[in-house]
């Protein structure tokens, strides 16, 4: 892709694209032969040019096995200021009526990055932060595994996610819990009666949250598990832990 092009791979990121922002849209790139009458009719709606490709072109832009027959070429999603986030008051909201943002500390894995940003949308979070450095971008993989919510969804990439965070708990209005592996207290004994305002906080991986991120945190809390694994893949951990707490 070219510089400040995004690319949104796979039908049904482009449907949800063509629904949620569809003068982002530049053209629309189809594999020869294949055809996608949903997608041809909302481009035909919104007067997006669609040009018939070979496979070899897709791969070529974002990488095989990625748009398995469609690839919107489009501007790139509008990155929200942190600020803006905390005083967004007419936000999306979870089931529970709370404002919830998704904070993800160096997760790595664009799949898993996706993941999240899906489970966020589908729960109601505000929207879902993470660091520019060491850390996943929005890539065209990120954006197929988020199955379209990263065009519906708040995003904010931030320079220093432990600064952000204390700057959201000195405004007083916010609440930082951080999800740890153990020794956290138990989550749906937090979600029996959730702060109104929360940020969860997603490690990485590997490591899980970083020393300066845990010391931001007003609460740690566990998934308890009845197996005998370690620990769930961040995703799963993302959405068993939005599931809880909205």
């Amino acid at each position: 892709m070219l510089p400040g092009q995004h690319g949104v791979p796979g039908e049904r990121a482009v449907l949800e694209l063509l629904r949620a922002g569809p003068g982002r849209v530049q053209r629309l790139l189809i594999e020869t032969g294949r055809e996608f009458p949903a997608i041809a009719a909302l481009a035909a709606e919104a007067e997006v040019p669609i040009e018939l490709v070979e496979r070899e072109l897709h791969e070529d832009l974002v990488g095989p096995g990625l748009a398995r027959g469609v690839l919107a070429v489009a501007d790139p999603p509008r990155s929200w200021d942190f600020d803006d986030l905390l005083e967004r008051e007419d936000g999306p909201r979870t089931r529970r009526g709370h404002r919830l943002i998704v904070v993800c500390d160096g997760i790595v894995d664009p799949h898993n990055l996706g993941a999240v940003i899906r489970s966020a949308e589908f729960f109601g979070a505000a929207g879902v932060v993470w660091a520019r450095d060491r850390s996943a971008p929005l890539s065209p993989a990120a954006v197929r595994a988020s199955a379209g919510a990263s065009e519906r969804v708040a995003l904010s990439q931030v320079t220093n996610l432990s600064r952000v965070l204390e700057r959201a708990k000195q405004s007083g209005d916010w609440w930082v819990i951080g999800t740890v592996v153990d020794a956290g207290a138990a989550l749906r004994e937090l979600a029996v009666d959730p702060p109104g305002q929360m940020l969860l906080v997603l490690g990485s991986e590997q490591r899980g949250l970083r020393r300066l991120t845990r010391e931001r945190c007003d609460f740690l809390v566990t998934i308890e598990r009845a197996g005998s694994l370690g620990s769930l893949n961040v995703s799963a951990a993302a959405a068993v832990a939005l599931a809880t707490l909205g």
